[in-house]
């Protein structure tokens, strides 16, 4: 008998779950709290939970942001508009046929692990009573960009302190022209925001990090910079000198190759941005995800951006910085990235302490065989095929095709998910097609 397996999110990792376990003969429902899909990319999602902005495009390339059967569109930019993104979205379920199986407007309140096996998950349609139905297995695709993380500082602040999931444009929902602006935090979002309302008009605006991280272009001479990096694509079945070695082999030799390239390639520019005020880089540039900006290098350099270290307190009119240095502001936006929250799971179901959770193999429950989590895992680079090889490995899972170890070796085996975010996405890919040879031959 199929597994009934329940799907929660209808954005990217929800959609290609969807249509992953729908083709692998399983019976699978996705609840939407939304009343469309597409997550994030949708422009003021009635979720209430979009984060995205009017300028925002995707920091990976289309090539290597496709899933593996469906390409977008070769007459788009290399990195496509929020708009693009979400009519792909559209188009993969229709061109599939799964939108049957996504119920929109129902939010999932909770889910409970049952006595004997699957889950019973409590179910709020926005038009109907609530109601409770059972599964054999739960996928948490509800995504980690909407729980939006705000800093804390001493003192009181005379202007208005805002998160990036706010932001839509230079003039919504607060007109910073004119005004004097602090970005804080120096990630793909910041770096972008910062930029834009620069050139918008702002009187004067300033980019706050308390770390640093390697800052990558976009394009190197007018082409995509990753396009031409070797191993991107997670789910491609191609046979390359990476796959002739165990999985840990190729991350250990990825990261070395990476760390002698990027750093000979950027280090003189990181030196210049630097000098600028940026707090100095990680040494090796994959310990913490890269940021990819074409703009911010010059911004920084033409003076239309001023780098400022952490804040360290607000006071009346001013800001205070923890070099002792002040600035007058009106805005201060945080880019300060999101909490990894699953409301509908109790906490010792998802231990989410310190945004993170520890899984095997960057999907599965250790301690459960009915537990998934999908698109949580991101190593650097675009996370919608990995997102796809997860779902390709829960169902091979929940299909019987594979089988996995034990749970106690599951738990042996189980890392933190910001461990795997060192890894390159083609190199996790391949770890997870090693395991599945190994699961399929338990299963034989």
């Amino acid at each position: 008998m199929a597994k009934r397996v329940c799907v929660v999110g209808a954005g990217p990792s929800g959609l290609t779950a969807v249509k992953t376990l729908r083709q692998a003969g399983c019976d699978v429902s996705c609840f939407e709290m939304s009343p469309v899909v597409g997550g994030n990319w949708v422009i003021d999602n009635p979720n209430g939970r979009a984060a995205a902005y009017r300028s925002l495009r995707t920091n990976t390339t289309k090539r290597m942001s496709r899933f593996s059967d469906f390409e977008m569109p070769a007459e788009w930019p290399a990195y496509p508009r929020h708009d693009q993104v979400r009519a792909w979205f559209e188009s993969y379920v229709d061109a599939f046929g799964f939108r049957d199986a996504i119920h929109t407007r129902t939010t999932v309140t909770r889910a409970t692990p049952r006595g004997d096996g699957g889950w019973a998950v409590s179910l709020a349609p926005a038009d109907g009573e609530p109601r409770t139905e059972t599964f054999d297995a739960l996928v948490a695709a509800s995504g980690s960009y909407w729980d939006a993380r705000l800093p804390k500082w001493d003192g009181a602040f005379d202007g208005a302190v805002l998160h990036a999931q706010d932001y839509r444009d230079p003039a919504t929902p607060f007109d910073t022209r004119g005004k004097n602006v602090i970005v804080v935090g120096i990630g793909n979002t910041g770096c972008e925001i910062a930029c834009e309302i620069a050139a918008a008009g702002a009187a004067s605006v300033h980019i706050s990090a308390r770390g640093g991280t390697w800052i990558m272009p976009k394009t190197v001479n007018g082409a995509p910079a990753s396009d031409s990096a070797p191993m991107t694509h997670p789910t491609d079945a191609v046979i390359r000198p990476f796959d002739l070695l165990p999985a840990g082999v190729g991350q250990a030799l990825f990261q070395r190759i990476a760390k002698r390239r990027m750093v000979g390639a950027f280090k003189d520019r990181m030196a210049r941005l630097q000098a600028l005020g940026l707090p100095a880089p990680p040494a090796h540039p994959l310990s913490k995800r890269p940021t990819t900006s074409d703009e911010i290098a010059g911004a920084l350099e033409r003076g239309a951006v001023k780098a400022k270290p952490a804040i360290a307190r607000l006071d009346g009119a001013e800001v205070v910085f923890a070099d002792g240095s002040r600035l007058r502001a009106d805005l201060v936006l945080c880019a300060t990235g999101y909490r990894l929250t699953y409301p509908y799971l109790d906490a010792d179901v998802a231990n989410t302490r310190g945004d993170d959770l520890t899984l095997f193999m960057g999907t599965v429950a250790p301690e459960r065989e009915d537990l998934f989590f999908v698109g949580v895992s991101r190593p650097t680079g675009a996370f919608w095929p990995i997102a796809e090889a997860q779902a390709q490995f829960v169902a091979a899972m929940l299909t019987g095709e594979y089988r996995a170890p034990s749970r106690k070796a599951r738990a042996r085996r189980a890392r933190p998910i910001l461990g795997c975010n060192a890894w390159s996405p083609a190199l996790y890919g391949q770890a997870l097609r090693e395991e599945l040879r190994r699961g399929r031959a338990r299963a034989r």
